[in-house]
C-alpha cells in the first residue's frame, strides 16, 4: 500500500516537472524570438515599411508616454524596445510560473517580485504589462496587485 502511495506521488511530480519543463520551453522559444526581432533592424524595418510606417521617422503614436530623458525615438527603436519589453514580461511571467509549481523558494519570488516592481514604477513598462502582453492570469493578478502599490505609494 505505502509502495503505491509512494507512485502516486512521484507521478504527480514527475507529472508537474513536465509541465514546468514544456512552459520554460516555451517561454525561451517566445523571449528568443522576440529579441531576435528586435535585434534584427533590417527585418524590423522591412516589417514596419510594409505596414506603411517608416522606420525613420520619429514616434508620433504610442499608448503609452515616451520620457522626455530617451529623447526623440524613431519607430525602429520603438518596436525594438517593445519587443524587448515583451520578451522579459514573458519571462517573468515563466519565473512566476515556476513559482507556483514549486520550483522557486518564497525568498527567490520576493526578490524577483521586488525587481518587478521596481520596473512597474516606470509608467512605460506598466502599460507594456497592460496592454502589450499576453499575461497568465495568475500573473495578471500579481501584475495588477504591483501596479496598485505602486500607484498607492506615489499617491501619497
Amino acid at each position: 500500500m505505502a509502495s503505491l502511495v509512494f507512485v502516486g506521488i512521484q507521478l504527480r511530480q514527475d507529472h508537474k516537472i513536465a509541465l514546468a519543463n514544456t512552459y520554460q520551453a516555451r517561454t525561451a522559444t517566445l523571449v528568443e524570438t522576440f529579441h531576435a526581432r528586435a535585434a534584427n533592424s533590417e527585418a524590423l524595418s522591412a516589417e514596419l515599411r510594409f505596414l506603411g510606417i517608416n522606420p525613420n521617422d520619429p514616434v508620433v503614436r504610442s499608448s503609452f508616454e515616451i520620457p522626455e530623458s530617451v529623447g526623440p525615438m524613431t519607430e525602429l527603436e520603438y518596436r525594438a524596445g517593445v519587443f524587448i519589453a515583451i520578451a522579459t514580461w514573458q519571462q517573468w511571467d515563466n519565473l512566476h510560473y515556476q513559482y507556483e509549481m514549486g520550483f522557486i523558494p518564497d525568498d527567490s519570488w520576493l526578490l524577483l517580485r521586488a525587481v518587478i516592481k521596481r520596473n512597474l514604477e516606470k509608467r512605460t513598462l506598466a502599460v507594456v504589462a497592460r496592454e502589450s502582453v499576453s499575461l497568465r492570469p495568475t500573473f495578471k493578478k500579481i501584475v495588477e496587485e504591483i501596479i496598485a502599490e505602486v500607484e498607492y505609494e506615489r499617491s501619497n
